[in-house]
């Protein structure tokens, strides 16, 4: 998980590769229930366009326009930074 025992350290890139595994795990995941259940989904930034109909900027910058009689629309996340003083001991 990135933690060192001993003196307390933190292993930043070892905890970001975890947190990379962790998510392409998940993500990979909803993306095979998806299929395995017929489900189409778009990547990118959507908005309702009406009560049918979602306008989509997606990821790779096209746009789309999706009409369907069932929406979902999944928000995902955002990560948190740590603060520029995170309170971890340092050597200087």
């Amino acid at each position: 998980m990135g933690i060192v025992t001993g003196p307390v350290t933190c292993d930043f890139d070892q905890l970001q590769r975890n947190k990379d595994k962790s998510v392409t795990g998940l993500t990979g995941g909803i993306e095979y229930l998806f299929k395995k259940n017929g489900v189409t989904y778009s990547k990118g930034w959507g908005k309702f366009a009406g009560p049918n109909d979602i306008d989509v900027d997606l990821i790779d910058g096209k746009k789309e326009t999706i009409s369907a009689k069932n929406i979902i629309i999944a928000t995902g996340s955002e990560p948190n930074s740590l603060p520029e003083s995170s309170g971890l001991a340092t050597d200087e």
